[in-house]
Protein backbone atom coordinates (compact mmCIF):
# COMPACT_ATOMS: atom_id res chain seq x y z
CA UNK A 1 0.00 0.00 0.00
CA UNK A 2 1.39 3.46 -0.56
CA UNK A 3 2.29 5.70 2.00
CA UNK A 4 -0.16 8.35 0.75
CA UNK A 5 -2.91 5.92 0.66
CA UNK A 6 -5.16 6.23 3.39
CA UNK A 7 -5.38 2.99 5.62
CA UNK A 8 -9.02 2.16 6.14
CA UNK A 9 -10.29 0.22 9.41
CA UNK A 10 -13.44 -2.23 8.71
CA UNK A 11 -16.46 -0.94 10.29
CA UNK A 12 -16.73 -2.18 13.56
CA UNK A 13 -20.00 -4.01 15.04
CA UNK A 14 -21.31 -1.00 17.54
CA UNK A 15 -24.37 -1.08 20.23
CA UNK A 16 -24.46 2.70 19.63
CA UNK A 17 -27.94 3.28 18.07
CA UNK A 18 -27.72 4.53 14.60
CA UNK A 19 -29.39 7.73 13.39
CA UNK A 20 -32.28 6.06 12.01
CA UNK A 21 -32.77 4.76 15.58
CA UNK A 22 -32.77 8.17 17.07
CA UNK A 23 -35.13 9.60 14.58
CA UNK A 24 -37.77 6.32 15.19
CA UNK A 25 -37.66 7.29 19.11
CA UNK A 26 -38.46 11.21 18.43
CA UNK A 27 -41.39 10.20 15.79
CA UNK A 28 -42.85 7.89 18.11
CA UNK A 29 -43.09 10.43 21.27
CA UNK A 30 -43.92 13.20 18.11
CA UNK A 31 -46.85 10.55 16.85
CA UNK A 32 -48.05 9.59 20.26
CA UNK A 33 -48.76 13.80 20.94
CA UNK A 34 -50.22 14.17 17.80
CA UNK A 35 -52.70 11.04 18.18
CA UNK A 36 -54.09 12.52 20.75
CA UNK A 37 -54.58 16.10 19.36
CA UNK A 38 -56.36 14.65 16.54
CA UNK A 39 -58.31 12.25 18.99
CA UNK A 40 -59.40 15.38 20.79
CA UNK A 41 -60.18 17.15 17.69
CA UNK A 42 -62.18 14.15 16.04
CA UNK A 43 -63.82 13.85 19.55
CA UNK A 44 -63.71 16.57 21.82
CA UNK A 45 -66.13 14.73 24.24
CA UNK A 46 -64.53 11.22 24.31
CA UNK A 47 -67.12 9.50 22.67
CA UNK A 48 -65.34 6.60 21.27
CA UNK A 49 -64.71 3.49 22.69
CA UNK A 50 -61.33 2.73 24.14
CA UNK A 51 -60.44 0.46 21.64
CA UNK A 52 -60.77 2.96 18.74
CA UNK A 53 -58.72 5.79 20.68
CA UNK A 54 -56.14 3.04 21.18
CA UNK A 55 -56.38 2.05 17.69
CA UNK A 56 -55.89 5.51 16.42
CA UNK A 57 -53.59 6.23 18.67
CA UNK A 58 -51.46 3.14 17.67
CA UNK A 59 -51.62 3.96 13.94
CA UNK A 60 -50.74 7.38 13.97
CA UNK A 61 -47.86 6.26 16.33
CA UNK A 62 -46.62 4.17 14.07
CA UNK A 63 -47.16 6.15 10.86
CA UNK A 64 -45.06 8.68 12.67
CA UNK A 65 -42.21 6.16 13.65
CA UNK A 66 -41.87 4.61 10.59
CA UNK A 67 -41.89 8.02 9.14
CA UNK A 68 -39.12 9.63 10.72
CA UNK A 69 -36.78 6.41 10.67
CA UNK A 70 -37.75 6.06 6.79
CA UNK A 71 -36.61 9.51 5.71
CA UNK A 72 -33.82 9.80 8.59
CA UNK A 73 -30.59 9.27 5.96
CA UNK A 74 -28.37 7.19 7.84
CA UNK A 75 -24.68 8.73 9.83
CA UNK A 76 -21.64 9.27 7.82
CA UNK A 77 -19.92 7.12 10.26
CA UNK A 78 -22.46 4.08 9.78
CA UNK A 79 -22.44 1.09 8.35
CA UNK A 80 -24.18 -1.94 7.76
CA UNK A 81 -22.04 -5.36 8.27
CA UNK A 82 -22.58 -9.41 8.13
CA UNK A 83 -21.07 -11.28 11.20
CA UNK A 84 -21.35 -14.95 12.76
CA UNK A 85 -24.29 -13.87 14.40
CA UNK A 86 -25.80 -11.73 11.41
CA UNK A 87 -26.22 -8.42 9.89
CA UNK A 88 -25.37 -5.68 13.05
CA UNK A 89 -25.18 -1.59 12.44
CA UNK A 90 -21.42 -0.71 12.75
CA UNK A 91 -19.97 2.44 13.32
CA UNK A 92 -16.30 3.23 10.84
Amino acid sequence: MPADDPQTMPPLPSAAPTNKAVAATGGSAVGAAIAILLLYAIDPAGALPSAVSAAITTLVTAMATLGAAYFTPPGSGEAVVRTAEGVKSARL
